[in-house]
């Protein structure tokens, strides 16, 4: 066994600029001024100022408290497990977390650990921002808000047991929907969901758009997480009243509502720096100072970047390349680390509009548009978002305002990339490398979305705000030009998923495989992406995880 001590008894470039690219539309904007130190976190919580106060002993240490984190906290918390959560960051007050319009100015912020990919030859060599949430509540702090299930069929293709009607009781566990409880959405969850088909103070521009995909053939739906999840509707955002709810205040700050003090810890500002892993068994976490051992499992929710280069620092993962950066092998597990997808979109069919386009009062994307598949059944492959902003990438040029823009997304693209290790060092960062465009077929679907935008954003609906199409202009002419202005103006959803997925890396019930006492938990083992936004396959996939512990 390690010589380490226990905690217990040691008391001691290239990318997408979003805030340039969309802040200037914002009214005002906000400061980016002070985190909280972690005193703020909710009255059910015992928030830790110091490693003193850590409990004798914990059934179960969270690593990482995001989505997936929040929800496991507070589901085995009110179970009455005794749980640690530690994070690296810390309870956020910047005002801009809890104003939907302001998230853009959240990315590349301190709630952000500001990681980017390797250049992107797809990309014509950029490398890429990559957003991770660095604060209680993670990536649902600076995310754009939006929570959108997405189709049946893309859960379908998941292993047995996670499939689309194995999760939706867990969706419908986890929400609290603006329309009312039914057999598709929750009444009484932590989550507060609002679809703005119940708001009136939506964009006209959202509006126009909304005709405009229909007079292009487009069928709506009345709720795209209810029964009919393809076609045009209302944006979906995690809002209760008109603050955001994120993981943090949904699933952690309601424990504070629940019968008796529950028993949660969270351990904020502490950086974990791997795994105490003997003789095929995970004893515990590592921290600055020493090990934290629960009697039951360490449940790892680091998300799909930090996740995997855990494992991998600990020794679980491709044993060649582990030996060649000199960490010693605990398991060898080749997929550790690949299989990284990630949503690309393009940035964008822009316009000048005739005059002053009102701002949102949500997360700029009023309304948006699942284009059905042309195979019935399949889930969608592409999704174009109508944004009453200037959002282009710098490298497509400039677009002053007032203008509008129509983003479409390829939702199930055939690249596939990885997170590897640059060295043995806790604190480096991985190298995220997501092969954007790397099979040309993800080129071709994305081309298709730009045409499906440029036939909507041409429609009848919209001649009362076109004043021109400016992008892609007469770049679309040719082929070469259309393929030069996708490689410029594509981007990241934000969407990393699959680097421990089910299947490969964790078993069914998201154990680790060769190593006891360690799940995985979060957008890594996702075994693809979600024909969506990717925070309510998160969350519902923690609710069943929850269970599945629970159920030992």
């Amino acid at each position: 066994m390690s010589g380490t001590p226990s905690i217990g008894d040691d008391d001691g470039q290239g990318g997408l600029k979003r805030r340039a690219a969309i802040g200037a539309a914002m009214a005002g904007g906000l400061a980016l001024s002070g985190l909280s130190t972690p005193a703020r976190a909710a009255a059910g919580v015992r928030t830790l100022t110091s490693r003193s106060q850590l409990r004798a002993a914990y059934d179960h240490v969270i690593v990482g408290a995001g989505s997936a984190g929040c929800v496991l906290a507070h589901r085995l918390g009110r179970a009455g497990r005794r749980v640690l959560v530690i994070e690296a960051g810390l309870r956020a007050t910047l005002p801009a977390v809890a104003t939907p319009p302001a998230w853009p100015s959240l990315q590349e912020s301190a709630l952000d650990w500001r990681y980017v990919t390797t250049p992107q030859p797809g990309l014509g060599g950029r490398a890429i921002t990559c957003p991770r949430g660095k604060a209680v509540g993670g990536s649902s702090i600076i995310n754009a808000l939006a929570y959108q299930r997405g189709h049946a069929a893309a859960y379908d293709r998941w292993p047995a047991g996670w499939r689309h009607a194995d999760l939706l009781p867990y969706f419908r566990r986890a929400e609290t929907f603006s329309g009312g409880a039914n057999a598709w959405r929750g009444g009484s969850g932590p989550l507060h969901v609002l679809s703005l088909a119940d708001v009136t103070d939506r964009t006209p521009v959202a509006e126009a758009f909304m005709a405009a995909a229909q007079q292009a053939g487009f069928p709506t739906t009345p709720d795209i997480g209810g029964e009919h999840t393809a076609g045009v509707g209302w944006n979906q955002l995690s809002i209760k009243g008109h603050a955001r709810d994120d993981a943090a205040t949904a699933y952690l700050d309601s424990l504070a509502n629940g019968p008796g003090e529950a028993a949660v810890d969270l351990l904020a500002g502490v950086q974990v720096l791997g795994f105490e892993v003997e003789r095929g068994r995970c004893l515990g976490v590592r921290l600055p100072g020493g090990i934290v051992r629960p009697e039951g499992d360490v449940l790892l929710c680091a998300g799909a970047i930090d996740s995997p280069r855990l494992l991998m620092l600990s020794g679980i993962g491709p044993a060649d390349e582990l030996r060649a950066l000199g960490i010693p092998g605990n398991v060898d597990l080749p997929d550790v680390g690949r299989h990284l997808e990630d949503h690309p979109l393009l940035a964008g069919v822009a316009y000048q509009a005739r005059r002053a386009v009102p701002a949102s009062h949500y997360n700029h994307c009023d309304s948006l548009l699942y284009v059905p598949h042309a195979t019935p059944g399949e889930s969608p492959d592409i999704l174009v978002m109508c944004l009453s902003v200037p959002f282009v990438r710098p490298t497509v040029g400039p677009l002053p305002a007032p203008a509008y823009v129509l983003v479409p997304c390829h939702l199930q693209p055939r690249s596939r990339g990885s997170v590897r290790l640059v060295s043995s060092d806790p604190r480096a960062a991985a190298i995220i490398d997501p092969n954007y465009l790397g099979e040309p077929e993800d080129l071709a679907v994305l081309a298709k979305g730009v045409e499906i935008a440029r036939e909507i954003g041409a429609a009848k609906a919209f001649d009362d705000w076109r004043a021109k199409e400016v992008y892609p202009g007469p770049a679309w002419t040719s082929e070469a030009g259309r393929t030069d202005f996708i490689r410029r103006a594509t981007d990241s959803f934000h969407h990393p998923v699959g680097t421990c997925r089910i299947g490969a890396v964790v078993d069914e019930r998201l154990r680790v495989k060769g190593i006891a006492g360690l799940r995985v938990i979060d957008a890594s083992v996702l075994p693809g992406l979600p024909a969506a936004m990717c925070n309510a396959a998160v969350t519902a996939v923690a609710e069943k995880a929850s269970d599945l512990i629970l159920a030992g």
